[in-house]
């Protein structure tokens, strides 16, 4: 249990998700009864074809050459034939069993509905990757496949992926990564932190002995280790290090952590839906650079604002599992 988020950065060797990023919010995207006006259709004659691959997969609409419909993204479509390839891909790395086979299905067509409106911002914006890029990146995965053992080819196969289809999954993570970076080009580098301390407890008559206890001259270090249920910073005696706004997942606790003068602490306890912390602010610096980790959930915050933006926006239309952020 622990008040700060976990920043985790991996580096996959192979495509599983493209930018998964499922949004908060609800969507205001438009039905499919609301696309009959102007846009072209990727239908025929309205017509709705059985689809028989999955309890969830009900039918879909179908495009002129008779290619039944997951999704359309702006007109654009995504076709159940690419869907189901991307829900088997995914499906290989699942440890546990999705809660409901609807479900996985709308998180796989999340994400590739998302990866389709950031390759049309690409578009707009005349952000490409090239052979060249793709080549290089290939060459460097090709010598990991080398260094444990078996080829790029084979690696790819095991994935369900010919040649063409990892290549172009690969120009897809190229572009995904340079429309995030021109996104986040001016997210700020420097930021006010604040050095803090606390100690979590489960109920308010604990947290106002541990604040008497301070009070009389008791060692914060040594009653964090001894009482905190926050176990990721009760061995550092109750260290938080440095916090930013928007780092931590209580937001009563940050709110606190801001307002407390440095050198000073909590007079009541502060409740949280976590339970109770005494806060001590230590220091406090106006512009201070952000580590590697903190920088990087600043720019994936940004990121994913952004792509509810793009989301909230579009003509969305879904012909597979049921939409996520609704």
């Amino acid at each position: 249990m622990t008040v700060r988020s976990v920043h985790v950065h991996r580096l996959i060797f192979v495509l599983v998700v493209i930018l998964l990023l499922v949004a908060c919010g609800k969507s205001d995207s438009k039905s499919s009864s609301d696309s009959d006006q102007g846009a072209p259709h990727y239908v025929a004659d309205r017509a709705v074809t059985e689809a028989v691959t999955g309890d969830t997969v009900q039918a879909a609409e179908v495009t002129p050459s008779g290619d039944p419909l997951a999704a359309l993204v702006n007109s654009e479509p995504i076709t159940l034939a690419e869907f189901e390839r991307e829900r088997a891909r995914i499906m290989q790395f699942q440890q546990v069993e999705p809660a409901t086979a609807e479900a996985f299905d709308a998180m796989v067509l999340q994400g590739m509905i998302e990866q389709a409106l950031i390759e049309q911002y690409a578009a707009q914006q005349n952000i490409v990757v090239t052979d060249a890029e793709v080549d290089v990146e290939l060459a460097a995965q090709a010598e990991l496949a080398a260094a444990s053992g078996i080829t790029l080819e084979d690696y790819i196969g095991q994935q369900l992926y010919t040649m063409d289809e990892y290549r172009d999954a690969q120009r897809k993570v190229l572009l995904a990564n340079k429309v995030r970076d021109v996104i986040t080009a001016n997210v700020p580098t420097t930021a006010a932190q604040v050095h803090a301390r606390h100690i979590l407890v489960a109920d308010e008559a604990t947290a106002r002995s541990l604040i008497d206890q301070l009070n009389q001259g008791a060692d914060f270090a040594q009653l964090a280790a001894t009482y905190s249920l926050d176990q990721t910073s009760a061995r550092t005696g109750g260290d938080l290090a440095w916090v930013s706004e928007g780092d931590l997942l209580q937001p009563e606790v940050e709110a606190a952590i801001f307002s407390i003068q440095p050198g000073t602490r909590s007079t009541e306890p502060v409740r949280s839906t976590l339970g109770y912390h005494v806060i001590e602010v230590l220091e406090r610096v106006e512009g201070r650079p952000l580590d590697q980790a903190a920088l990087a959930e600043k720019r994936n915050q940004a990121f994913q604002a952004w792509m509810r933006t793009q989301y909230q926006a579009a003509d969305i239309q879904r012909f597979v599992g049921s939409d996520p952020i609704s």
